[in-house]
């Protein structure tokens, strides 16, 4: 099942809860309200972090964002 990120239209907190379906509903755990709007969420992927986690993938460019080549997304080398 996945796990999706929501937040309250009423309280305003954010929340993550795992649903059995895209389209499935649910409640703020905090105030119980229905007006809950889902958020989108982001893929991540960590090497264990460090000096060193950019040597973990050397094929994934300058190692900052994953980019193919050094200095395609905009960050400096």
């Amino acid at each position: 099942m996945p796990i999706f990120e929501y937040i309250c239209k009423d309280c305003e907190r954010p929340f993550e809860k795992i649903v059995a379906r895209y389209d499935s509903e649910t409640d703020c755990p905090h105030c119980n309200s229905h007006k809950v709007e889902k958020q989108l969420s982001v893929f991540a992927v960590s090497s264990g972090g460090g000096a060193g986690a950019a040597d973990a993938f050397p094929d994934a460019g300058c190692g900052r964002c994953g980019a193919a080549q050094p200095g395609m997304c905009g960050m400096p080398d």
